[in-house]
Parts: structure tokens; C-alpha cells; sequence
């Protein structure tokens, strides 16, 4: 099927080398399906015919990267974007079985656990080990030709159908995240699971303790990282899986300080979406965990935050919350700064250390978005705390966006005998 669709230049660039090296490359998966749904792809994933050693070599060292082993794939970039290069695959041979305990429901179906994907095929085998028709769509941007190998995937976009490719129990005791990736394409894009995937889905929930917590931490920052993910955790409460992905907000739901957290983290997708600020995980996290550390401090909704055990309450509500996952210490101390912050901003106070802080902006962002919610002005709260003329440069960059240069050591001197 030939179709002209808006592809960034960089992917453009990452096939158009590959495929002059000789190998066979595509777009492939979410973007494809976002840009037919009409939506702009968050990044452009490139399937190929080669390797991921000869990715390196049709980029050079400097600018390909091999990563992962259970998923070896190439991180190339190209035209300041980056790009994930994986290499075509065909189902493995043969799974091994996950640890499971004796007796437990989950011991069966443990055993078609996939711990490693990295057996080499081709297009069509790679398209068919997919997990979901609407994410097997391949696209050549330098013929304008669109691949549907499954042969369903363009007609559950239109019918907006989450349908799992080849039996779905098995898709999902092989990699039970797909469980997590099907609903997030529910709560995000309003599909319906067939009837065959739902059925999967709910007589396999308790898989998902079988996955690694870095690959579920992984997916929870792809999720805070978005602008949907209130309707994402809506999602997963409405078929069951959230008690085992993030329990504790599971056990708090319907509950005026879930209620709350979901209303704080709806009004931070917005301002997302709307472009009035930009993107963080750490604020998220915040915006979820806010309503708790309330709970903690013993203040009503809205109240000024107390200074005094802030922190405390703070740390022990994200760790709650989100240890399980094992998120990254550096989002949980950057959530952990945004919350002790809004104490300080209650008091109506603007220490020099703070305004300069680079916690600052994001504090500052939760500070209007509390605003907003609570019936406040969040642009009189705009007016008062002004963001910094100059912005914080990115760790290992000076203010013009240059890699700084490293101090250069003078060589020891020899003693002279």
C-alpha cells in the first residue's frame, strides 16, 4: 500500500543509510500507528536486516550503541534525534522457565516465559512475533510503501481493536508486560480488547509478578512521561492488573486521596498537552503522590503545606508508593525535592538558594497545578514566582548547550633519583 506519511528527518536518514548498505530497514510499531491515528509519534523505531554489530558499523562507534541483552538492539543517533535500531526476529526456538514457586497457579505458565529474544529472521517473521496487529505495521519512507504482514493491523486501527498476534495466552505468559502495553493502548487511544485478548488478559494478571521490576519501572516512567497517564492507571484499575503493578494505589482506590492524585496528575497532562510546560517524570510522580503526604502530615486538601516533617513524609510516601518498581534514585530525590519545596512556597517565601535551584521550575509547575485544582489563580501564582531569566544548562553542558571540556591534569612528576 503506498502512503505518504510525515516522517522525521533523521529516521528518513537512519533507513536511507541502512538500506544503501545493503540491508533491508522500516519504521516500525507505535509510530506507524500514531500517524495513521492522525497523532504525533512521541519517537521512530527502525527494524532492519542487520545486526546490531553491523548497525555499528554502517554508523561508526561515535554515534551506534549496543545495548541490552535479554533485547540486544542499536541505539543510533542521527540529526540530534535517537533512534532504537533493532534487528529483525522470528519467535525463539525454545523458552525457559521463569522462577516460580511450587504449587503457585503461576508455575504452568511460567514455563513459556521468554528470557531472551535475540534470534535473527526476517520482515515478515519479525511482524508476526509482535505482540499486537495494530503495532506490526511497517513503513519504507523512501518508497512510500506500508507493510501489513498480519493482515489485520490496518483494520483494527480504523475499528480501534487491541488484538494480540497468534494465540493470545501464550503471547502473554511468553512476555506478561504485554499485558500492561495492551491496556496502555486502551487508556490512551480508547481501543477495546477482542474478546480473545480480554480473556487472556484476565485469566493471566498474575503474571505480571513475573516480570523484572527495572522492565515495569521502565514502563512507568514511559507512562508518566506522557500526557495520558491518569487514563492509563484508569485503565489498568478497570481490568484488574493495577493491584499488581502499583498495589498501594490500587488499595487507595475510590478513595478521596486517589480521587485527588488522579485530579492533580489530569491537570498536569493538560498543561502538558497544551504546550504551557514541559515534560517530567519527577513531576508526575509528585503530582500522584502530593494527596498522601497530605494524608501523612494530617492537613486537608489544599492546606498549606507545613515545613516541618515534610520530607519525611515525603520520602516514605514515594518509597510506598514506588520502591517496588525500583524508578531511578535520581527521579525519586527529584520527586522528593518538588513536594519538600511546596512548604516553602506556602510560606510565601523566595530564598535566593531556592529561586536558583534546579528544582525550582518543577516546584514551582506543581505549586500552579495545586492552583488550578484547589480553585486558586494559577496565573496570579504564575506572576508570583517567575521562572529564571536563565535556565539551568543540562548536566555535563555549560549554559550555550556545549559539552564541557574536562579539566586537564598535569602529568605527576618523576622523582629525580
Amino acid at each position: 500500500m503506498k502512503i505518504n506519511l510525515p516522517i522525521s528527518p533523521g529516521a528518513r536518514h537512519v533507513v536511507t543509510a541502512l538500506q544503501t548498505a545493503g540491508y533491508e530497514a522500516y519504521i516500525v510499531g507505535g509510530a506507524i500507528r500514531d500517524l495513521l491515528l492522525e497523532r504525533t509519534p512521541k519517537d521512530f523505531d527502525i527494524g532492519c536486516s542487520a545486526t546490531p554489530e553491523e548497525v555499528r558499523q554502517v554508523f561508526g562507534r561515535r554515534s551506534a550503541r549496543i545495548i541490552g541483552k535479554r533485547f540486544r538492539l542499536t541505539h543510533v543517533t542521527c540529526k540530534g534525534e535517537l533512534f532504537e535500531v533493532s534487528t529483525f526476529r522470528k519467535a525463539p526456538a525454545e523458552t525457559a522457565a521463569a522462577p516460580a514457586k511450587e504449587g503457585s497457579d503461576t508455575e504452568e505458565m511460567a514455563e513459556n516465559l521468554i528470557l531472551s529474544d535475540n534470534s535473527w529472521g526476517t520482515a515478515v517473521e519479525d511482524a508476526w512475533r509482535r505482540d499486537f496487529t495494530v503495532n506490526a505495521l511497517f513503513y519504507d519512507p523512501v518508497d512510500g510503501q506500508l507493510y501489513d504482514h498480519t493482515g489485520m493491523g490496518l483494520a483494527d486501527i480504523k475499528s480501534r481493536t487491541v488484538r494480540a498476534i497468534g494465540e493470545p495466552a501464550l503471547r502473554f505468559e511468553e512476555d506478561p508486560v504485554r499485558m500492561l502495553r495492551a491496556l496502555k493502548l486502551v487508556g490512551q487511544f480508547d481501543f477495546t480488547l477482542d474478546s480473545a485478548t480480554e480473556n487472556a488478559l484476565f485469566a493471566r494478571l498474575e503474571l505480571l509478578k513475573l516480570a523484572s521490576p527495572s522492565r515495569l519501572a521502565l514502563e512507568l516512567e514511559k507512562i508518566f512521561g506522557s500526557c495520558c497517564g491518569d487514563r492509563h492507571l484508569r485503565a489498568f484499575h478497570d481490568y484488574g492488573l493495577l493491584e499488581y503493578f502499583l498495589p498501594e494505589l490500587n488499595h487507595c482506590w475510590d478513595t478521596p486521596v486517589m480521587d485527588r492524585a488522579l485530579e492533580l496528575l489530569y491537570e498536569r497532562n493538560c498543561r502538558l498537552d497544551e504546550g504551557r510546560y514541559r515534560n517530567s517524570v519527577s513531576l508526575a510522580m509528585a503530582c500522584v503522590a502530593l494527596p498522601f503526604v497530605e494524608e501523612a502530615l494530617g492537613i486537608a486538601p489544599g492546606d498549606p503545606v507545613p515545613s516541618r516533617k515534610c520530607g519525611g513524609a515525603a520520602n516514605a510516601v514515594l518509597e510506598k508508593i514506588f520502591l517496588p518498581l525500583h524508578m531511578m534514585i535520581r527521579l525519586n530525590l527529584s520527586a522528593e525535592k518538588i513536594l519538600t519545596l511546596q512548604a516553602i512556597f506556602d510560606q510565601g517565601k523566595c530564598p535566593r538558594e531556592l529561586y536558583t535551584s534546579r528544582s525550582y521550575p518543577n516546584a514551582r509547575e506543581l505549586k500552579i497545578i495545586r492552583a488550578a485544582v484547589d480553585g486558586g489563580d494559577p496565573e496570579q501564582t504564575d506572576r508570583e514566582w517567575p521562572l529564571p531569566l536563565v535556565e539551568h544548562a543540562p548536566r555535563g553542558k555549560n549554559s550555550n548547550g556545549k559539552p564541557r571540556r574536562r579539566r586537564s591534569r598535569k602529568p605527576k612528576e618523576t622523582p629525580q633519583e
